[in-house]
């Protein structure tokens, strides 16, 4: 039976920033795979849907300046089937690209569901076409076993859809970001970044979007006040909010006409995406029977990284942290993780502060200390609310709103928290970010020349 030093399971963001710096290091290295290497984000999450998030910027920029240096009718529509097409260009090569990466460098590379079968031991289960004769095809399963010293898993999450009748109607994320043809009418069911930033791209495309939410909290864990802002902005731009709504069934009626029924009204529509929140990849792995924790939250790890079996990890979407599930903080466990495994460190993973955004026109970011924290314990902290609109950063471009949300350390002045919901708000929650996790002080920005008119020649204004 062959032996790894390393295995991993799943072909994802964290997969690779580990993988690789183990080969490097003399260690061998098996990755597992069932669906597309290189894992979502390349693939069906954050990167094509920011492909297709450049199309809204690009026509909203226009929109902005009319009257102000373009023509009235000039604001561009945007052709969803050449959008599809160029983000193809970058999605479709990706798994193909990841795997003659892993030949390149030697990482022996596994497609089917692994499964642990001991503490040291997987099998990979692959299921494949077997032609019976000139015209008739059957699946067959294909098992292979290997063994590892050190076991990593990193499965990843999917959509969490809802159990009520009708669902297999629903689209998920991954199917939005595969349609051929964009839907006249459109309800996102859920009014989480997922639901916003599909709804907003989908609206800017020409479909009438309507999201339903079980209760009157959009986007649970943003700064509210800005989070209702962003509300009143979507909404102008045409999408439509309904909220206190509980979904009872989607039902279909002639043709591709959907109805969605509530405790309170129905609506139709041509298609219902479920963005209802994400769910572990833990199912069928075999950890029970090795004692190791999981749940739909994802598998229970230490500040290691370990879980209750001495030679087992987890790391990325698939655990439960109170850290964002994020592409960069998968990568940055990986990381950790690399350097925990080469016995570079036995020190306990210590996350720095981490941005989150929601990638709608406006884009709502925010990271550190929020503003919430911060009235719970007013003795430590300090928030000024700032209106950048007439700023001249954001006058230029004729931003619609740009606001920002400082939190200060009253002891030591510092900047702690941020929050924004502007139309460049990538750019600064970056900067932010930096200032942030680095403590840079006033003085040590006063002594600092920024690009001007810039993000970050507006530094200075927040102090």
């Amino acid at each position: 039976m062959e032996h790894f030093d390393v295995a991993i399971l799943g072909a994802g963001p964290a997969c690779l920033s580990l993988a690789y710096d183990l080969k490097a290091a003399g260690k061998s290295v098996a990755v597992v795979e069932e669906n597309l290497f290189g894992g979502t984000c390349p693939n069906a999450g954050c990167d094509p849907k920011k492909i297709l998030f450049s199309a809204e910027q690009a026509r909203s920029q226009v929109a902005q300046l009319i009257g102000k240096g373009f023509a009235k009718n000039s604001v561009p529509q945007v052709v969803w089937s050449d959008l599809m097409a160029y983000k193809k260009t970058y999605t479709d090569p990706v798994s193909k690209e990841q795997i003659a990466g892993f030949d390149a460098s030697g990482i022996k590379h596994f497609h089917g569901h692994g499964q642990l079968i001991s503490a040291n031991e997987i099998a990979v289960t692959a299921r494949l076409e077997n032609t019976v004769d000139n015209d008739t095809q059957s699946m067959v399963e294909k098992k292979q076993c290997f063994t590892a010293e050190q076991i990593v898993l990193a499965t990843g999450q999917r959509a969490r859809l809802l159990d009520i009748p009708g669902q297999e109607y629903f689209l998920t994320s991954t199917d939005f970001l595969a349609l051929e043809k964009l839907p006249a009418k459109m309800i996102f069911l859920g009014a989480g970044y997922i639901s916003f930033e599909l709804a907003a791209i989908a609206n800017a495309c020409g479909a009438e979007v309507t999201i339903l939410h079980h209760n009157d909290t959009p986007l649970r864990g943003f700064d509210q006040d800005l989070a209702q802002h962003l509300v009143q902005e979507l909404t102008k731009s045409g999408v439509t909010f309904v909220f206190n709504e509980n979904i009872q069934s989607v039902t279909k009626n002639d043709g591709e006409l959907l109805t969605v029924t509530t405790d309170k009204a129905s609506y139709e529509t041509n298609s219902v995406v479920c963005a209802t929140g994400r769910i572990a990849n833990v199912e069928n792995l075999g950890l029970e029977e090795l004692g190791i924790e999981a749940s739909g939250r994802g598998i229970t790890v230490d500040d290691h990284l370990k879980t209750s079996q001495k030679n087992i990890y987890a790391m990325g979407d698939c655990i439960a942290k109170k850290e964002p599930k994020m592409t960069p903080v998968a990568s940055f466990e990986g990381r950790y993780l690399k350097q925990l495994l080469l016995g570079e460190t036995t020190e306990k993973i210590k996350y720095p502060q981490v941005p989150t955004s929601v990638f709608t026109l406006p884009t709502l970011a925010q990271v550190g200390v929020s503003s919430s924290e911060a009235k719970k314990d007013p003795a430590s902290y300090k928030v000024e609310w700032f209106d950048m609109s007439q700023w001249y950063n954001y006058f230029r471009t004729n931003d619609p709103v740009a606001f920002a949300k400082i939190i200060y350390n009253k002891d030591s002045g510092e900047i702690v928290g941020a929050a924004t919901l502007n139309q460049k708000a990538d750019e600064w929650i970056n900067i932010m970010t930096l200032v942030i996790n680095l403590g840079v002080k006033k003085e040590q920005l006063q002594n600092l020349i920024m690009a001007y008119p810039s993000v970050g020649s507006d530094l200075q204004y927040y102090y």
